[in-house]
């Protein structure tokens, strides 16, 4: 093997090392998915029999790209910890860095969002629906192409691309009148989200069609905690164990994992007493312990279509696209023939 040099080895003596062209070197560091899987290895062996290693500012100085990717996400969130995992990986895969913007509080996205001015980056994610229309305006302001993910009503403002919060849980409500479930309550995580609002119609429109009434009971936000302390109040609200709907759709997975832990800890079994669905496919949601029947949402997917709408040119972007999901079948729902043992009757809430 050839020895490394000490001194910077340019781009141009890998080309020759590689027998390939200067652009093909370029390319393959910074749009590997542009160049052929022959050429990108023979540049790589190249470069790594010279100590070649790319010069990623002044690469970016000569293309006006930065090759970075700015994601707005929340920090305490088991849904948005899945997604970056995923979405850092296209994103190494296209050649380019996630950097990663958080915020604990819906109170805390302007100043998240403000932040951007500091930093160049090829395009954004924002990746909430805690993230309203107004922050998505600003980005659009600061002339960062941007991309309004899982955010179903950014429309007019920017690109978006959402898992279809509606159809999912009508499948969801489809799923439950299909295997015996006459009554039915829905556990939404923040009315405010428009992820939580299409949801719920979803759900209610599908279960009014078959003489179903469905209530919503808010949780006031989407994660375990909620879930957790808002089943000691789904007992007081329906008049105890006995008197519970047959199953409850709760908004999302993390809700649900709360949920099914507060009624076991109030003496509620899942699902001889209670079905319960929730929304996401969270790999947790497949887990022994909850094994809960959810929508899954197709994340590599809808972090493809985002990332390619990010690299699109100027007006060609602006799309808003809805992907379909589909229904996991799990442990939590109960099936065909099965009774509830508090509520045999079933009863239309």
């Amino acid at each position: 093997m050839r020895e490394k040099r000490t001194g910077r080895v340019t781009s141009v003596e890998v080309a020759a090392e590689a027998g390939v062209s200067q652009a093909t070197v370029a390319r393959t560091f910074s749009s590997p998915h542009l160049v052929a899987d022959a050429s990108k290895e023979k540049v790589r062996a190249a470069a790594e029999r010279l100590g070649y290693v790319p010069n990623a500012i002044a690469r970016s100085l000569k293309s006006q790209r930065t090759n970075i990717v700015g994601a707005v996400v929340p920090a305490r969130s088991e849904y948005w910890q899945h997604l970056v995992a995923e979405i850092s990986q296209q994103l190494a895969e296209r050649g380019s860095q996630l950097l990663l913007f958080t915020f604990t509080k819906p109170s805390e996205v302007a100043s998240v969002v403000e932040s951007l001015r500091q930093y160049r980056v090829d395009g954004v994610l924002l990746a909430s629906s805690f993230i309203d229309n107004d922050a998505v305006s600003v980005v659009s302001s600061l002339g960062i192409p941007a991309v309004a993910f899982n955010h179903p009503e950014a429309l007019d403002i920017s690109g978006s691309v959402t898992v279809d919060n509606e159809g999912g849980a009508a499948l969801l409500a489809e799923h439950l009148v299909e295997t015996g479930h006459r009554s039915v309550a829905f556990v939404g995580g923040d009315s405010e989200t428009g992820s939580d609002r299409r949801r719920f119609k979803g759900a209610s429109t599908t279960l009014d069609r078959h003489g179903i009434i469905c209530p919503y009971i808010a949780a006031g936000s989407f994660d375990y905690e909620a879930g957790y302390n808002i089943a000691a109040k789904l007992l007081d609200h329906f008049g105890g164990a006995g008197a519970l709907p047959d199953a409850l759709m709760v908004a999302g997975d993390e809700l649900a994992f709360g949920v099914i832990d507060g009624l076991r800890a109030n003496g509620v079994a899942v699902p001889d007493d209670v079905s319960v669905t929730g929304f996401d496919g969270l790999p947790q949601a497949s887990w022994a312990g909850f094994d809960i029947t959810t929508l899954v949402q197709p994340a590599e997917e809808l972090i493809r279509v985002a990332l390619e709408q990010l690299a699109s040119p100027d007006g060609d972007g602006q799309e808003h696209i809805s992907v379909g999901g589909f229904v996991r079948v799990g442990g939590s729902t109960r099936r065909p023939g099965h009774t509830n043992l508090n509520n045999a009757e079933g009863s239309s809430q």
